[in-house]
């Protein structure tokens, strides 16, 4: 009898730290930001590793990297206790690996292996912009590995053609200032806000990478909404050019079950240093649901599988 029920605990936990959002620690190296280097089948990436707990990772927006422009909002998840991991995209901050023919799904693999080598193997995926692109391909290639997501200025289905043009002229750090400056405002930032803090942070051969992924991927559609069973948190700044006010309602209809958008005020395609707080308020409370419904629907499983074996236990040794 001592035997069995040492065997049950056995099994309740490995269940529990195998299917759970992982509660993970990790040594790093220091630098400006706590790092790690992770390698995959193709690249190098330097991971900024920061905090303890369940494991949120953040994917950068089009030829930019992961530092700054969110720093306010890791340091607010970390002090809410979960570990925010930061992979750097190939060619940014001492990323490496090819930089041609490079698939989204390979750029979604550099990101299953940092969620397997630093989060135990399952992690909420925050993407932002382009950044939304690779958490949509991530769940639908790994859902195992990712059960939610949040996408922070996902743009639209339908993208006006003048707008679509703005990063690579935003982005070409070889143009005059003031003509990125111009394109910086009108697609970036929100009426007020300034866009000079954007003039840096901007990788041309990271930018041209990601946008040959992105048109040999072809359509999006058919992965609007990640895999079938992907939560789903779209937030939407309400001066985006990217995603027109009729596009605004589109993720949450498409998925009524499992999608919940938000809109956020005074705020455009940048995001994240326009309007951090804001962004925290409403990403919080998902992750939150995110990981108690986790929780939830594992110990259910635990629970069945306890049920199973007692009954069989009663019936061989009665």
């Amino acid at each position: 009898m001592l035997y069995f029920y040492r065997f049950l605990l056995l099994t309740a936990t490995f269940a529990l730290s195998a299917n759970a959002l992982a509660n993970f620690t990790q040594p790093t190296e220091s630098y400006k930001w706590p790092s790690q280097y992770v390698r995959t089948d193709q690249a190098n990436l330097r991971v900024f590793v920061q905090g303890n707990g369940p494991a949120v990772v953040l994917i950068p927006s089009y030829g930019r990297d992961g530092g700054d422009d969110y720093n306010y909002f890791t340091n607010v998840l970390v002090d809410a206790g979960y570990l925010v991991l930061r992979p750097q995209p190939r060619g940014v901050l001492g990323s490496t690996g090819p930089m041609t023919n490079a698939s989204l799904y390979d750029l979604a693999a550099d990101i299953a292996q940092v969620i397997d080598t630093l989060a135990g193997g399952r992690a909420i995926v925050i993407g932002h912009a382009f950044g939304t692109f690779m958490a949509k391909v991530c769940s639908v290639l790994y859902p195992e590995k990712i059960p939610a997501i949040v996408v922070a200025a996902p743009g639209g289905v339908t993208i006006p053609a003048n707008i679509a043009s703005m990063p690579f002229i935003a982005g070409n750090t070889s143009l005059p200032l003031s003509q990125r400056l111009s394109a910086l405002q009108t697609a970036f930032f929100a009426p007020g806000h300034d866009p000079h803090i954007w003039l840096d942070g901007w990788y041309p051969e990271t930018l041209a990478m990601e946008r040959a992924a992105i048109e040999a991927y072809g359509s999006l559609v058919p992965h609007w909404g990640g895999a079938n069973t992907t939560q789903i948190l779209e937030i939407i700044p309400d001066a985006d050019p990217f995603q027109p006010e009729d596009e605004w309602n589109i993720t949450s209809t498409w998925y009524s079950d499992r999608a919940t958008s938000i809109v956020i005020n005074d705020a455009s395609h940048a995001l994240f240093p326009e309007q951090g707080q804001a962004v925290v308020n409403a990403v919080l409370p998902f992750l939150k649901l995110q990981i108690a419904t986790s929780y939830y629907s594992l110990g259910k499983v635990v629970i069945e599988w306890l049920i199973v074996f007692c009954t069989l236990f009663v019936y061989l040794f009665p």
